[in-house]
């Protein structure tokens, strides 16, 4: 029956992370929305009461699944998601669907992983292309992930040169931005704070390996800094958090800020961050603040992940190989000098290309609302033969 009554287009359904809250993306957008589309009635998807009741006050939700569910996307007009939608959600003709991603891509996706049978393991890839097959507009911060995203997903969907919507906290942050964040995490005024988040490895079983001893690199960092952890969000209930990190945060060597809701806090309150191959780093070039990637198993992750460029050929920062160069990297300072700078100017020009701080904004007025493009901040963005030669090695 409520397939049968007219598409509300005033309506938007939103949801993120697999039902979790108002988070990444997405939530920018809803906020972005209801700021200056207050006619637009937007509605979240939530898994489970657990989750709606940490959702902020007077947000409209339904549980997935629910009479109100069936209601809500059997008529809504547009659907925001970072991830795909079930496949039991039916689009309807006219519906507008807006996919947000996750993140700059480094590591093969969909269609790409289908000759990697160690990382496609569990990932039914024609399910997933199925699924992508109702997007609308694939949001893209940068001419790489436009290129991935059609690579990737041979679906018909148009790529939006937006910006990150996500980002636009990062770009618009204020002197000071992170120092309520850091008083929230339990950081002491004056520390410099050392933000290491690793992604998961399709290499091992569980997907989480350790390739830091955090207990030395937090002692070796001396007292004047603090390592915050924040692991993968899918390795956030297993066994990588254990007894070895949660007792290293009871202890206060380290704080681990692996269920902070908002990444995007969490960069804000770091001064530099160190990472393998995380989209993280994308997000973080943002702030122009220094990174140091550390990939000591750089090659095992390419012949089981696959990237679509060598990282370390093409960083954001210094590159340690193994825990020696990294120890040596922050005992000499270096890793926040020159060539650091020179190194993460050039990663910005590529991959920070549309992320100029209005891509909510962007989104809303012209995905949700109709209205013309707002003019972008001049940017210089790479040439076709530079854009080109991001997958060039694929």
């Amino acid at each position: 029956v409520q397939a049968r009554r007219p598409l509300d287009p005033h309506l938007v359904v939103y949801s993120a992370f697999s039902h979790r809250g108002v988070l990444g993306d997405p939530g920018a957008v809803y906020r972005k929305a209801r700021e200056i589309a207050p006619q637009l009635r937007g509605v979240w998807v939530v898994r489970d009461e657990e989750t709606a009741a940490r959702l902020p006050d007077g947000v409209e939700h339904v549980l997935l699944d629910s009479p109100a569910y069936r209601r809500v996307t059997a008529r809504a007009g547009f659907f925001v998601n970072n991830v795909n939608w079930p496949g039991s959600l039916v689009k309807r003709p006219g519906s507008v669907h807006v996919h947000t991603h996750q993140g700059t891509p480094l590591k093969y996706m969909a269609a790409d992983l289908l000759d990697r049978p160690g990382a496609r393991y569990g990932v039914d890839v024609p399910q997933m292309l199925r699924r992508a097959d109702r997007w609308d507009h694939s949001l893209v911060a940068n001419p790489h992930s436009e290129l991935v995203w059609e690579r990737a997903y041979p679906c018909h969907f148009a790529s939006a040169r937006t910006g990150s919507p996500r980002n636009d906290v990062l770009v618009n942050a204020a002197e000071g931005a992170g120092a309520a964040v850091r008083a929230r995490l339990g950081v002491p005024e004056g520390r410099t704070v050392v933000l290491y988040a690793p992604t998961r490895r399709e290499y091992v079983r569980g997907g989480h390996v350790d390739r830091i001893d955090l207990a030395r690199f937090a002692a070796d960092l001396g007292e004047d800094h603090t390592l915050v952890v924040r692991l993968h969000p899918s390795l956030a209930a297993g066994p990588a958090r254990g007894t070895g990190l949660a007792e290293l945060h009871r202890r206060g060597i380290l704080v681990d800020a692996t269920d902070e809701p908002h990444v995007e806090d969490v960069l804000l309150a770091a001064d530099v961050l160190v990472t393998d191959y995380s989209a993280l780093m994308f997000d973080y070039a943002n702030l122009d603040r220094p990174v140091v990637v550390h990939a000591d198993d750089r090659a095992a992750y390419a012949a089981s992940r696959g990237t679509y460029f060598d990282i370390t050929a093409e960083p954001p920062g210094h590159v340690s190989r193994d825990y020696r160069e990294l120890a040596r990297l922050f005992a000499s300072g270096s890793w926040r000098d020159e060539e650091s700078a020179r190194l993460r100017a050039a990663f910005r020009e590529r991959f920070c290309v549309f992320d100029d701080g209005r891509a909510a904004e962007r989104v809303v007025r012209t995905l949700l609302l109709g209205e013309p493009m707002p003019q972008r901040a001049t940017v210089r963005v790479p040439g076709p033969a530079t854009a080109r030669d991001l997958l060039a090695s694929t």
